[in-house]
């Protein structure tokens, strides 16, 4: 009985409050635009946290899954590409595309760029889920 007590305090359930939901036009225009660049190479499982009120060092954070280490290159390019375009500095890369986790840091926004399995290990969702989040549709 302690032991399910324990594993359900470590659970957090992911908060769909309609209050926590991000609208698209609160998310900034150079990190509208990295979101639309990971969803041109189709990403899955696509979120955005609105980390603004809860750390001083990143602002925003994005969260997608890839099928393969194809898929995880182009994407990380893409965001790259796009935020660079936005005038944005790029300050690091960690993990490759075989990886099976790659982060990509622009300091205000950062992406994190998983294949399944390993974002269903680490459920970062579950760290963030009292946070405001854009469910991964423009316009919503």
């Amino acid at each position: 009985m302690r032991k399910m007590a324990k594993e359900a305090k470590n659970k957090k359930e992911l908060n769909t409050d309609d209050e926590l939901v991000l609208q698209w036009d609160e998310i900034p225009p150079e990190v509208r635009a990295g979101v639309d660049a990971l969803q041109d190479k189709k990403v899955e499982g696509l979120r955005v946290y609105d980390l603004r009120s809860f750390t001083p060092f990143c602002d925003f954070v994005i969260l997608c899954t890839v099928m393969s280490p194809a898929q995880a290159k182009v994407a990380k390019e893409s965001f790259i590409m796009s935020m660079e375009a936005e005038g944005c500095r790029l300050w690091g890369i960690e993990g490759g595309e075989d990886s099976g986790w790659m982060l990509v840091d622009f300091w205000d926004a950062v992406v994190h760029i998983f294949k399944p399995e390993t974002r269903r290990y680490y459920n970062l969702e579950a760290l963030w889920a009292d946070l405001p989040w854009w469910p991964g549709e423009p316009g919503v």
